[in-house]
């Protein structure tokens, strides 16, 4: 269910700027929801064209590490994720916010 809140407020967002044409949404490859299920709830909700692209996840580890985190699971709104090099959990750089990059009006 929290997809498509996520899908609500990036629709009611856009909305706020004008008479809508198009989105542009990014979504991080450690976000609490996937590019394929956010497409879903957006074509059921939106009424205009959206483009939705992924942003591969950067971290940071106390073992020195910084890069790509290892993905263990994803569930309903929630990725498991750890260093490749120890197994720690890192600290996010970037790659786990959804983004309304853009947004065309008439």
């Amino acid at each position: 269910m929290h997809g498509v809140h996520i899908a609500k407020d990036l629709v009611e967002n856009a909305k706020k700027q004008g008479e809508v044409k198009k989105i542009y949404v990014e979504v991080g490859e450690i976000a609490n929801i996937t590019v394929e299920d956010l497409s879903t709830h957006l074509k059921n909700i939106a009424y205009f064209p959206f483009e939705i692209t992924e942003k591969k996840a950067k971290v940071k580890c106390v073992c020195g590490y910084g890069g790509s985190p290892k993905i263990i699971e994803r569930q309903h709104d929630i990725v498991i994720f750890t260093c490749p090099r120890c197994g720690l959990t890192p600290e996010v750089i970037e790659g786990d916010k959804i983004i309304l990059r853009s947004i065309e009006v008439e």
